[in-house]
């Protein structure tokens, strides 16, 4: 019997030696699959380590679909990357949404027939911004031909410690070129999201759209929504204690009114206390709207400290107990003049 290792295999079938079946023995090399030229032409240098994996892992399961939860499952990183991941290949065209999943571009095939040109639309006079990310060369152009987004992705890895992913380099970028946010604020944005521990790229696009729909483009209209951000989350941490609440994000609506109660209205955290026990003595639970209730009435009021609220709560009463006896006055007068005639 002749056995080359590692190249042809001698096998012997069940009818003997009479018939022999040699099969060539590629190793490794018995499956393979095809990548195509440009993710090394183009992409290899660009594309991150998470980029890469996830569009290895979809060519080595070409026809499959799978969501970015899958992906982070099959690769051992997070939800998160496998979903910036995707994103940056499906800005490249090579991948593509199948049923909330993704799945590899199909090749297109030729027409048969030549596709008349579509018509021209006309573009809307309202401004636009770029509703898709900009792609790795559309970056690299602006970084080649700006000191200043040069600085930036410096400034963005340096304070967020780490490589910046594709995603977040274009995300970056469309703050600047699309938002119209200038460099130094948006710096100033990056130590915020740091501070607060929230350096995805999501979180860091919407803050820099409410910024910019708010007009955020100077450093001191920058360092006056700073201030507030930090006093609302100052704020809602007293808040937080003093109703005996679970450490947690608050919503918008719950954020603006601890802002409310703490730094427009004035109220200590005696007063908030007082009016969480208020509001859980009345409904068994904290809620927003029925405190803000009670602390607008105490603002209306005058009502800064405990004292002023039991003077207050004192006049309530007696006006109550007033009220009350006028009331049974009343009745008896009523009753007295109703009384039935004798007969």
């Amino acid at each position: 019997m002749l056995y080359y290792k590692g190249v042809i295999a001698l096998t012997k079938s069940y009818e003997g030696w009479e018939r022999m079946k040699y099969e060539l023995n590629l190793g490794p090399w018995n499956q393979v699959f095809a990548v195509p030229c440009v993710l090394v032409d183009r992409y290899m240098k660009l594309a991150g380590k998470e980029q890469l994996q996830v569009i290895l892992w979809m060519f080595r399961h070409g026809g499959e679909a799978a969501s970015p939860e899958d992906l982070a499952k099959a690769l051992g990183i997070s939800v998160e990357a496998a979903a910036e991941a995707v994103e940056y290949w499906e800005q490249a065209g090579i991948l593509a949404g199948k049923h909330e999943a993704i799945a590899p571009v199909p090749q297109a095939q030729a027409p048969s027939l030549p596709t008349p040109a579509p018509k021209p639309v006309s573009e809307p006079s309202y401004p636009r911004k770029r509703m898709l990310r900009p792609d790795i060369s559309h970056l690299a152009a602006r970084m080649n031909e700006s000191e200043d987004i040069r600085f930036l992705m410096q400034e963005a890895e340096a304070t967020l410690g780490k490589t910046l992913s594709p995603a977040m380099s274009a995300t970056l970028l469309t703050i600047c070129d699309d938002y119209g946010l200038p460099v130094e604020v948006t710096v100033m944005l990056l130590h915020y999201a740091k501070d607060v521990g929230k350096t995805g790229t999501a979180y860091i696009d919407s803050v820099a759209r409410d910024w910019a729909e708010s007009s955020i483009f100077t450093l001191e209209a920058a360092e006056q929504k700073l201030r507030e951000l930090s006093e609302k989350r100052q704020a809602w941490a007293k808040v937080e204690s003093v109703a005996g609440l679970p450490r947690r994000s608050p919503t918008k609506r719950e954020e603006d009114a601890a802002y409310r109660w703490v730094y427009q209205w004035k109220f200590t955290a005696e007063m908030l206390s007082a009016a969480y026990e208020r509001c859980a003595d009345n409904i068994g639970k904290f809620n927003v709207s029925y405190i803000n209730k009670i602390l607008e009435g105490w603002h209306n009021q005058g009502v800064r400290n405990l004292q002023d609220m039991e003077q207050v709560e004192a006049r309530r009463k007696e006006e109550r107990e007033s009220n009350k006896s006028y009331d049974i006055d009343e009745l008896e007068k009523i009753s007295f003049f109703d009384l039935p005639e004798e007969l």
